[in-house]
């Protein structure tokens, strides 16, 4: 793909190793709390409202551990140069 756009990056590299890590601490935290406490109570409600408030803390955790600022600033100057 050529474009006149001198401006724009095409070659950075956007890590979708944290969405996996999300998942994964996602995923571990859903065992570990089933483990622990729905176990003893099991109350699905509780793990319910967990599961919604873990999914996006863990996408949280693992995109501010394992993103770069190189790859943030190259996103953002794609968006800005009208890219995606």
């Amino acid at each position: 793909m050529i474009s006149t756009n001198v401006h724009y990056i095409y070659k950075y590299h956007l890590i979708y190793l944290f969405f996996q890590d999300s998942f994964l601490s996602f995923s571990s935290s859903l065992y570990l709390y089933s483990r622990r406490y729905l176990r003893v109570d099991g109350n699905a409600v509780a793990f319910g409202a967990f599961a919604a408030f873990s999914l996006p803390a863990s996408y949280a955790y693992a995109k501010f551990f394992f993103s770069s600022a190189e790859e943030e600033a190259a996103q953002m100057n794609n968006a800005k140069e009208g890219g995606k």
